[in-house]
């Protein structure tokens, strides 16, 4: 779309301008970027300023012919006052100041330099002057960023003119004089600057220096052959001369200025002419030219306020002629356009009002529209954030889960282990009980001596292992289950006697005190007695004697 209306910029502007307007009116779905550009690209179309070239008729075309022609120069839009004269209540998208601040941020200032002083220009035809002259000074500090002095000066004159209609005479020379080192060979829109500069020095009561300025703007406005300026700095020249009682050359002054003006300029002229001459006192001259005033008003071709201001004059000219009548008819016709003026001056607001007010109607529905999207964005975004919260949930839930489950598994696998083992023990245990047992009854056997066939004797061979001592073949026994507990004991607990030692290792065996005593060959009181004693240094129970040494020896 931007495109296409960059196209129809080049070949038909005042379409693009009216286009665009529609198009930023429009409930568009445009990006920020977008919408900046399409008032950008409205601005240049409408003050044809395409490609950084800006023109404008200055109304002396007719200056060029031939061969060896002067070069005219053109005058800026945003210099020309007369601008807007022609045109309906145009002005850029309410966007193009927003688009100033846009390309600022983006460091796109010579587009922002340029939207600032469009927007400026605009708000101070609409008499937002506070609007307007903040946009001047954004466009001269982002001209000043790339070293534009075009544009600075430009935005220079244009609040100098702002100060000026606020009566702040020193503060607009000090920014007009600044303009006009900045305008260099803009010859045109020196002579304007210059001429300007005149008027405040004029209101000044400085006619001195008043006058060198409209002598440089005069120079300049030859130099760059513009009729338009050379006839507003000789009606300029006129009411100064008038001012100062110079009447004839105030009249000189205009009638150069009327030869340079075209058709819609001799009104103005005709109107300061009769009024230089009332002030003279050459009133039959004064009534030529009022009478060509009153003939020229129903078709003349200017603003209302010219009129006004002609009407006024014709009153007052009239009256002092003591012809109330015609007093009469010109005051009343004074009153009734300076109602019209003031009843189109309220239009324009009131239209100005309204396409602000649609604009932002525009831009708050719009808004609303963005401000949903936004949420429906943020709530799916926390229903997607709460989503993926709840998967690494499950997801750790689950790795932990299958921690659990191996660890458990390797718990079980241990306990199966365990299980073995104890199993096992049990049955070694059991075996060794029984081994213990079956050395006693050996033992027993034999100490009676009756074993015709040596049976016993042989058994009791074999159960010893080739050990000498009942203790010695109970200790091997026991060792099956506990794997050097003999050496480990007395390595442990060094403060043992040999025979609480002996004990202590028969003690792991599931035999009475009795059988203890017969292996040891002990009486069973003196067994009962070493048990006591290695319960105390060994801090044991005697209902869990067997375990708590399991437990000590471990430990």
């Amino acid at each position: 779309m931007i495109a296409r209306a960059e196209r129809l910029a080049d070949t038909q502007p005042d379409s693009t301008v009216s286009l665009i307007d529609s198009v930023l009116r429009m409930p568009a779905n445009l990006s920020e970027r977008q919408r900046m550009d399409m008032a950008f690209l409205q601005a240049e179309a409408l003050f044809g300023c395409r490609d950084g070239a800006c023109t404008v008729s200055n109304g002396n075309n007719n200056d060029i012919s031939g061969d060896g022609a002067r070069t005219v120069s053109t005058i800026s839009p945003v210099m020309d006052d007369d601008f807007f004269d022609d045109k309906p209540f145009l002005s850029t998208s309410p966007d193009l100041e927003r688009a100033a601040a846009y390309y600022a941020r983006k460091k796109q200032y010579d587009k922002a330099a340029q939207a600032a002083l469009y927007s400026g220009f605009v708000q101070q035809h609409y008499n937002e002057k506070e609007v307007a002259m903040r946009s001047f000074m954004e466009a001269e500090q982002y001209g000043g960023l790339i070293m534009d002095s075009l544009t600075v000066a430009q935005a220079q004159y244009k609040m100098g003119r702002l100060l000026y209609r606020d009566g702040m005479m020193q503060e607009a020379i000090v920014l007009l004089k600044a303009a006009e080192i900045g305008f260099k060979k803009q010859y045109a829109e020196k002579a304007l600057t210059e001429n300007l500069l005149a008027i405040c020095y004029c209101m000044q009561g400085n006619y001195d220096s008043s006058e060198i300025c409209l002598h440089q703007s005069l120079l300049n406005a030859d130099n760059a052959n513009s009729n338009k300026v050379k006839g507003k700095t000789l009606n300029n020249f006129a009411v100064l001369y008038r001012l100062q009682g110079k009447y004839d050359q105030a009249l000189d002054c205009l009638r150069q200025a009327i030869n340079k003006s075209d058709d819609s300029k001799l009104f103005l002229n005709y109107l300061n002419m009769g009024k230089i001459f009332v002030a003279s006192g050459e009133l039959d001259s004064a009534l030529y030219y009022y009478q060509k005033i009153e003939d020229l008003l129903p078709t003349a071709d200017v603003k209302n306020e010219t009129k006004v201001s002609a009407y006024g004059a014709l009153s007052q000219f009239t009256e002092n002629q003591n012809d109330n009548t015609q007093a009469l008819k010109y005051r009343k016709a004074h009153e009734n356009l300076l109602y019209e003026v003031m009843r189109q001056r309220q239009e324009q607001a009131v239209f100005h009002i309204q396409k602000q007010y649609d604009y932002e109607s525009l831009q708050n529905s719009l808004n609303r529209k963005i401000i949903l999207r936004h949420r429906l964005i943020l709530i799916i975004s926390i229903l997607l954030f709460i989503a993926a919260f709840i998967i690494l949930i499950l997801q750790y839930r689950h790795k932990q889960l299958i921690k659990a489950e191996a660890e458990m598994k390797m718990q079980i696998d241990a306990m199966k282990q365990d299980l073995r083992q104890t199993v096992k023990f049990s049955v070694i245990e059991k075996e060794m009980v029984s081994r213990l047992r079956m050395i006693l009854a050996a033992n027993r056997a034999a100490k009676r001596a009756k074993d015709p066939k040596n049976e016993w004797s042989s058994l009791m061979l074999q159960v010893m292992n080739g050990k000498d001592s009942l203790f010695d073949a109970a200790r091997a026994t026991i060792e099956t289950a506990y794997p050097n507990l003999y050496d480990t004991i007395r390595d442990k607990y060094t403060d043992l006697t040999e025979t609480e030692t002996k004990v202590c290792v028969l003690s792991f065996s599931d035999l009475s005190n009795a059988e203890i005593a017969e292996l040891l060959g002990l009486s069973l009181n003196t067994v009962n007695q070493n048990r006591s004693t290695l319960r105390k240094k060994l801090n044991l129970k005697p209902e869990r004697m067997k375990e708590q040494l399991h437990n000590t020896l471990n430990n």
